[in-house]
């Protein structure tokens, strides 16, 4: 029983430590957005981005944190690294597409490429931006028609309103 209570009291000090890393990497990273976005027109899209920093970040402590109580458990992380390895490849090439929506929306945000609010021909549909996600692009024409284009699929914008 001995080993119990120390294996259980290592588990529940990683499990305690991954949580306070957890919070404080949400607290830090929205103060910061809040510092860089005082004033400038950019916070839509810093907001967007620290979302997804924030979202990889839990995604990272939280399997970091299960991988390392498991062991303290005593069990056999190998099989399961192992198996996590093959999920993660098959999981990859079935979400080619959304991966590659997702890296383009990133670029299309950091570069500014264009903003909502500006007038745009994208993939040979014009009209206004109306929203900007990571993984898509929403024009309104003129005609009324929303367009919902993927990220990964816009190779040229023309963007009318910055001249």
């Amino acid at each position: 029983m001995e080993i119990l209570g120390v294996t259980l009291s290592k588990a529940a000090i990683v499990f305690i430590v991954a949580f306070i890393i957890w919070v404080l990497s949400q607290v830090l990273s929205k103060k910061l957005v809040d510092i860089l976005t005082i004033g400038t027109p950019t916070g839509k899209r810093l907001r967007t981005l620290n979302s997804l920093v924030r979202t990889g970040s839990s995604a990272v402590i939280l399997v970091v944190a299960t991988f390392m109580i498991v062991r303290e458990l005593g069990f056999d992380i190998a099989p399961l690294l192992a198996s996590a390895g093959i999920a993660g490849l098959a999981i990859g090439f079935g979400a080619q597409t959304l991966i590659k929506d997702i890296i383009a929306g990133a670029f299309i945000l950091i570069e500014n490429q264009f903003d909502e609010g500006d007038e745009v021909e994208i993939l040979d549909k014009k009209g206004v931006v109306e929203k900007v996600t990571l993984r898509t692009v929403w024009l309104k024409a003129k005609d009324g028609t929303l367009h919902i284009i993927p990220n990964g699929s816009i190779t040229v914008i023309s963007n009318f309103s910055k001249k």
